[in-house]
């Protein structure tokens, strides 16, 4: 069984599932424990951040991470899964629309706070159930809308002719490009669906250091330290490692930092630590293995720091 604990960055082809590749990594390397930070649609390809035994413990970390998409969106066609892989619900005559037009509503969204819809298509669960499964029951549903931030939505091509237009789109967690384009299509005055989708950036990996399934080997593997350093997240040596391991809160004097992550002298991170009040942080979880700290409860953690 692989032992080690790590970050794999996986080039996902378009055709299967998020699971369907979480499962052949995890059978390639006879892996324990897998995880991810950030799924893709069936018809998306592209970066995958994929976690590896201790390291599925630092997924919220990475998962809060910016994402950077390429995506061309077919106009004057909706389908129910808002994407071409979907049933087609509305297809509209061609009509011309202008590139200054185009220009002018994606110019809206380049840097755009805004509440956006989950699509009935994804993963979302309310009360107790995925919105797929009632989007797959025709039963409706009240929805409530996410705040996301869209910080670039930039022209890469516009073919009228065609009546597709391709962007490259850098957003917050949770964002949905699917719901983004149809939102873009309403500016324009029509509909649109989502024809190709790459993920091209997940907090600061990029795909050009991904590796396909079949190719990926062992020595590809990133450890905790270097994919949470490449992200720019705040570590630090600490060299009472029994004060770690029990819990204890500690003084780091001069950090001031909302979260820090520790390390040993071998670079191994060993937990993340939460900034309480001067220079006082308290364990928010322990990252070796079998770590029973991360199994108690909140309040649990706070009389031991206490």
């Amino acid at each position: 069984m692989f032992q080690k604990s790590g970050v794999f960055l996986v080039n996902k082809p378009s055709g299967i599932t998020s699971n369907d590749l979480i499962q052949k990594i995890k059978k390639k390397f006879d892996l324990k424990k897998i995880g991810h930070a950030g799924t893709l649609d069936p018809l998306a390809s592209g970066l995958m951040v994929v976690l590896v035994n201790q390291a599925t413990k630092i997924s919220n970390y990475l998962l809060s991470s910016d994402k950077s998409y390429i995506v061309t969106m077919k106009l004057f066609l909706q389908t129910d899964s808002q994407d071409i892989t979907g049933k087609i619900v509305e297809e509209e005559e061609y009509k011309k629309i202008s590139k200054s037009l185009v220009k002018e509503i994606l110019n809206k969204y380049d840097g755009y706070i805004y509440d956006q819809y989950p699509p009935m298509y994804s993963a979302v669960k309310i009360e107790g159930k995925k919105l797929y499964e009632y989007a797959r029951n025709n039963q409706e549903i009240s929805i409530t809308p996410r705040t996301v931030t869209i910080k670039k939505c930039n022209l890469i091509d516009f073919n009228q002719k065609q009546g597709t237009i391709k962007l490259f789109v850098n957003s917050s967690k949770g964002t949905y490009i699917r719901s983004l384009v149809t939102d873009i299509a309403k500016g324009l005055g029509t509909s649109a669906t989502v024809l190709e989708l790459e993920r091209i950036g997940s907090g600061n990996f990029e795909l050009n250091q991904a590796k396909n399934i079949e190719e990926i080997q062992e020595s590809d593997l990133l450890s905790m330290y270097d994919s949470l350093m490449q992200n720019e997240h705040d570590l630090i040596e600490y060299h009472k490692i029994k004060d770690i391991k029990q819990g204890r809160a500690i003084n780091l004097p001069g950090i001031n930092v909302p979260l820090i992550f520790i390390i040993d002298d071998n670079k191994e991170v060993i937990a993340v630590y939460k900034h309480i009040a001067h220079d006082l942080y308290k364990c928010q979880r322990g990252l070796w293995e079998e770590s029973p700290w991360e199994t108690l409860s909140e309040a649990e953690r706070d009389n031991k720091n206490g």
